[in-house]
């Protein structure tokens, strides 16, 4: 019987061919189209999956507050809280802490040229690193490294950066930081870091390594910059210990924060959770966003499900042509099981061959995919057997219920109904057929107004006055290693060289460059004024070239200079943000003002510049001091004219590398390397264009399939209506007009919620643009415009259809 079935599925594809078509490509394209979505949704929702650990780790959240109101939440905290925390609280089992170790690194071989790099995936750690995480260590012994203040474990990677097939086992590492660095005897080599963790080393130091001069052990609980990671006891509620935490902080900081009337709270933060659901200061990495994978993970679903729509939409409409083949079958001793069952294998056929189309799709579009998106996916979908097997049975499943209810509209006819062609006359099944239509288009609609919003706002930012010019600009590393006896007469030196390149502006350095976090703070307030009112502000080191070469606006006072010995230590100049924090009212106000930062340190202001744009526009200009500190910086900025680029970057690394020997040199484009903290924003709005124009396509492809076959119904009204006398652009109009009807009420049905959606979505940002309502009518446009196409072809030509053709059998 089975045999029988598919025989007749396989005959009614071969006799309805464009309908078969339609059918297995809109299913084939939504299927690839959500696959590929799961796959990146997935691989986003895996990050620390691969701790063993994981339901048991979790971050210090450090918060601190300001007469009890939220001030600031950062990842990094005190040296001392994970040890007293352990000491006082059995709950936690265990911790490891991480403090940045970025600087230049260096191997020298006893034979051959010395390897330097700039790294920044480095990291100062305690020991327990590889028992409370489960990165493996695949040379050493994991309960003997990080222990002492020279050691050091790399990354396989790294391992072959520095030494090519070399063991690396025994060999050591040159660090050279601004403030300290040493020499690293390597103790162990380990896998390097999956893709899916959201905190990402090449190399692990010993943090005893921080410990050569006491500084961390005798001031514990006022060294900052350590992230902090506990492992619980399994079944321990956080949001309790988290209120145990308040006598350690009592203890240790209880005195000192009662003299500025600051409150500080440690949360705790699951590990599985942090890249989804954290965007704290001083994160690891720039971190994803849930409420964005959420909306990818529904547009996955309106793709596929926009495919099933059209399969139930074309079935139904289909269902007239093959009344009388039920009429007959069921005359024949066919009852409505077998009939149910026939129509079933039929969607079941369509779906098989759907199916195997999509994974040739999906494996042929991975390559692309991955390069739109920036980055390999961590599930590797051509693999991953716990991916495909839930992935298929979604998709089957869901095609299966969408065959069900063609397959009981199909066997209900009546065979006496259906046998005199009464069919056609069921108002039911038009309006389902326009229901869905409507909903089709709603989604698509939607897709296509969310895309236009992400492209405006993303242009918005990348378009917005940053109070500074970051273009171009080519940020070279600052030299770890200074042969000559000052640093100051070096730089300047290289400066006034460099400057000699009639392509080069003008040459600046600095602690930190746009696009950076500045990392450096502390608090401050007017001398005089109670320690009560102190607030935290973001310090920026910087030479007297800073400002000119950036084109920053000095709204009072002046600008650094290198003749006044004044200026240096004890000069600043702020920003309209601190201007504000400092209660003042005008720049002019601010200035000879003596600020006091911390306890002691006092700073004459000596000017006040407009807010600039450090960090992207997803964050508010925050206070922040400029400090004249020419000694020793991490950046040098060299304005350049843009011409002859390959020429010019030439040049100025033979003069640096002539000048600053035994450094890495490395080098960025300013407005590039800024423009990477949208990178999450861009992939954004790839992916959602690109989906949106897949359900389009799908939704257009069932929209062609509906109206042909609409079309070829009404051919004997079409024909009385030509020999009537009906015009060509009539008859195009009347086969017309109800489909822009429903796409009309789809658009009215989604513009209210596609304009909460984006305002929800663009509230995200702290500069944003309102909700663009010209994108609203472009998308109605764009959807009418579709429609229009999309069944033109089959109006125009039904009618141009000679009549006698169609009337030639009445």
């Amino acid at each position: 019987m089975l045999r029988s079935l598919i025989t007749v599925a396989y005959r009614n594809l071969i006799r309805h061919k464009v309908f078969s078509i339609i059918n297995i490509m809109g299913l084939a394209i939504g299927i690839a189209a959500s696959t590929l979505l799961l796959g990146y949704v997935s691989s986003e929702l895996s990050y620390d999956d691969f701790h063993s650990n994981n339901e048991n780790i979790y971050r210090i959240r450090f918060d601190s507050y300001k007469s009890s109101v939220l001030e600031s939440s950062s990842a990094i905290g005190y040296y001392g809280a994970a040890p007293a925390i352990k000491e006082n609280f059995p709950e936690v089992l265990n911790y490891v802490r991480l403090h940045r170790a970025d600087g230049m690194y260096t191997y020298h071989p006893q034979n051959g040229q010395s390897v330097s790099y700039h790294e920044k995936k480095a990291f100062y750690s305690d020991s327990t690193v590889f028992s409370v995480f489960n990165f493996q260590l695949i040379k050493g012994n994991k309960s003997k490294v990080l222990r002492t203040a020279n050691s050091l474990v790399i990354s396989e990677s790294a391992a072959g950066k520095y030494f090519g097939q070399e063991n690396p086992i025994g060999k050591t590492i040159s660090l050279t930081t601004e403030w300290e660095g040493g020499d690293y005897l390597i103790e162990g080599v380990f896998k390097d870091v999956p893709d899916n963790s959201h905190i990402k080393f090449d190399f692990l130091i010993g943090i005893e390594g921080l410990l050569h001069n006491n500084q961390f052990k005798n001031g514990a609980w006022y060294w900052w910059n350590f992230y902090t990671y506990l492992v619980l006891q399994p079944g321990i509620d956080p949001t309790n210990l988290e209120q145990k935490f308040l006598s350690v902080i009592e203890t240790y900081l209880g005195n000192e924060l009662r003299k500025t009337d600051r409150q500080e709270k440690f949360a705790l933060q699951r590990l599985s959770e942090i890249h989804l659901h954290s965007n704290l200061s001083s994160e690891t990495e720039v971190n994803g966003n849930y409420k964005t994978i959420s909306a990818l993970l529904i547009v996955s679903f309106i793709i596929i499900g926009i495919a099933w729509l059209n399969y139930i939409n074309l079935s139904t409409a289909k269902a007239t042509e093959r009344a009388r083949e039920v009429g007959v079958r069921k005359l024949l001793g066919s009852n409505k099981r077998r009939l149910i069952v026939q129509f079933l294998v039929e969607s079941v056929t369509i779906t098989s061959i759907a199916i195997i189309l999509a994974v040739v799709i999906v494996l042929s579009t991975l390559p692309f995919f991955h390069q739109l998106i920036g980055r390999s996916l961590v599930i590797s979908i051509p693999n991953q057997i716990s991916f495909w097997i839930p992935a298929i049975g979604i998709m089957v499943i869901g095609t299966f219920f969408s065959g069900l209810y063609p397959a009981f509209h199909l066997s209900s006819f009546q065979p006496v109904i259906a046998l005199k062609g009464k069919v056609l006359q069921s108002k039911s099944g038009v309006h389902i057929r326009k229901l869905l239509v409507v909903i089709q288009f709603s989604a698509s609609a939607l897709l296509i107004i969310a895309t236009l919003t992400i492209f405006k706002q993303l242009q918005f930012m990348r378009n917005q006055d940053l109070g500074m010019n970051i273009k171009q600009k080519v940020v070279v590393r600052a030299p770890k290693i200074i042969k000559g006896e000052s640093y100051m007469n070096e730089m300047d030196y290289f400066k006034n060289r460099i400057k000699t390149n009639s392509q080069v502006v003008s040459v600046s350095t600095s602690s930190e460059v746009p696009g950076k976090e500045i990392f450096w703070s502390n608090e401050f307030r007017i001398q005089g004024e109670p320690e009560s009112i102190r607030k935290l502000v973001n310090i920026l080191a910087v030479d007297e070239d800073f400002i000119p070469t950036f084109n920053m606006t000095i709204l009072a006072g002046r600008n650094f200079s290198k003749d006044r010995v004044s200026d240096f230590g004890s000069a600043t100049i702020i920003n309209e943000s601190a201007l504000k924090a400092l209660g003042l009212n005008t720049p002019e106000q601010a200035i000879d003002q003596e600020l006091t930062l911390g306890t002691a340190t006092s700073k004459k202001i000596i000017g006040v510049i407009k807010d600039f744009h450090q960090q992207s526009l997803k964050e508010f200009s925050k206070p922040t001091i400029i400090n004249y500190i020419p000694w020793r910086q991490d950046y040098i900025t060299i304005s350049i004219t843009g011409q002859d680029l390959k020429n010019t970057i030439a040049s100025i690394e033979s003069t640096y590398r002539g000048i600053f020997p035994g450094n890495a040199f490395e080098y960025f484009f300013l407005d590039d390397q800024f423009n990477l903290q949208y990178q999450s924003e861009e992939r954004e709005w790839k992916l959602f264009i690109l989906f949106a124009l897949l359900s389009v396509l799908v939704a257009s492809m069932g929209l062609f399939g509906l109206s042909s076959f609409l079309t070829i119904q009404r051919a004997k009204e079409i024909a009385v209506r030509k020999v009537l006398g009906a015009s060509v652009p009539a008859i195009t109009f009347l086969l017309s007009k109800d489909f822009i009807k429903l796409v009309l009420v789809a658009l009215v049905l989604t513009v209210p919620l596609s304009w909460f959606l984006m305002k929800q979505w663009l509230m995200g940002f702290a500069y944003h643009i309102d909700v663009p309502l010209p994108g609203f009518v472009l998308s109605a446009v764009l959807m009418v415009l579709i429609a229009l196409l999309t069944i033109s072809f089959q109006t125009i030509k039904a009618a141009f259809t000679n009549p006698v053709e169609s009337l030639k059998n009445e």
